[in-house]
């Protein structure tokens, strides 16, 4: 793990983890745009499933139930979600093409 040290006035006053935004994290959500109303969660896990691990799959919904046409899914790794893109960007799914990247 790596270690933060704070300087002030050239002194180190504490070491401790560094702050979120200076970590590189490992990126494992998909957003997934243009899905058929109809989908459901599972459809979809086991749609993705061909790419690796899913571990979450949840499809985004409006305030009265209907799907927003979107998702998001979690993958095991990011080498798990690069294999995702590969495969399913652009990719016909129930007669609708979808897009496949990486969550914001």
């Amino acid at each position: 793990k790596q270690w933060y040290q704070r300087r002030v006035r050239g002194i180190i006053s504490e070491v401790y983890p560094p702050p979120a935004h200076l970590v590189e994290q490992e990126r494992t959500q998909l957003y997934i745009k243009n899905i058929p109303f109809e989908l459901t969660s599972d459809v979809l896990r086991d749609f993705f499933r061909h790419a690796g691990q899913v571990v979450e799959c949840m499809i985004l919904t409006d305030q009265e139930g209907r799907s927003r046409r979107c998702a998001t899914v979690r993958m095991g790794s990011q080498q798990e979600c690069d294999r995702a893109i590969n495969m399913f960007h652009r990719s016909q799914l129930k007669g609708c093409e979808i897009e496949v990247r990486y969550d914001v």
